[in-house]
């Protein structure tokens, strides 16, 4: 991805990492404690965009885009090793206010389906072992550490776009108060039985919502913009803990 000024965002702690109960299915585990998602730093670039449309003729005029790549660390106090599945759902929720910050999803697509639970157990996972070979399905927090390695999310925020059915704020010569919600795939009941029992030596398997803290970023008046914006999504859900790549063009 094409970086214009890049920086280090300065991140601001102003809640402490959440952990809520997932909404979405009765299924869901409920929340640990001691488990977290903390954002601990993230890059910071701007570009252009502009709202796909059926006739290219009548598209809008391109606005700017503010774009992170942000590090999430998964960590635990709790004194037994936890195993989750990488691939997850992910929101955004932002705002100029730390209170009544409004979710952002940000190129959904209508016609991709969600994330489905998981029915069956992927080839390149062992049952012996969650672990080995390494895969990209599941990961293993140590007890009272740190997942390794950590993900990172790459987002975009719209900072000057207009629209006729959705009103975007206005960021520009703001400070943003951002927070990240993961929502990790589920696994069916028979499946969740099965691996539970196969790992437990390995630690609980859990599926469940993370929230991470609450962080900033100040957009200047005049955001550096100098390039259009490339699709920064991973093409694969787990693939974002790989490490960041060097920025240039």
């Amino acid at each position: 991805m094409f970086r214009t000024n890049l920086t280090i965002l300065r991140i601001g702690v102003l809640a402490c990492a959440g952990v809520c109960l997932g909404q979405k299915a009765a299924s869901r585990d409920p929340a640990v404690p001691g488990l977290a998602a903390v954002a601990t730093n993230a890059d910071v670039s701007y570009c252009f965009a502009r709202v796909r449309g059926l006739d290219p003729g009548r598209q809008p005029a391109s606005y700017i885009d503010l774009q992170l790549r942000v590090q999430v660390s998964y960590r635990t106090a709790g004194a037994r090793p936890l195993i989750l599945p990488l691939e997850h759902e992910m929101t955004i929720y932002y705002g100029l206010k730390p209170e009544g910050m409004s979710a952002f999803r940000d190129n959904v697509d209508l016609f991709e389906p969600a994330v489905k639970p998981m029915k069956e157990l992927p080839a390149q996972v062992s049952r012996e072992n969650p672990a080995s070979p390494g895969n990209e399905f599941f990961a293993v927090i140590p007890p009272r550490g740190e997942m390794a390695p950590p993900l990172w999310e790459e987002i975009a925020l719209p900072v000057n776009r207009t629209g006729f059915f959705k009103k975007y704020p206005d960021l520009r010569d703001h400070r943003v108060y951002i927070k990240l919600q993961f929502v990790h795939r589920e696994l069916s009941p028979a499946l969740k039985t099965d691996l539970s029992g196969q790992w437990a030596a390995f630690g609980a398997l859990w599926t469940g919502t993370l929230t991470t803290n609450t962080f900033v970023v100040d957009v200047p008046a005049i955001p550096p913009a100098a390039a259009v914006c490339v699709d920064p999504r991973p093409a694969h859900p787990a693939s974002s803990r790989d490490q960041p790549v060097q920025s240039g063009k």
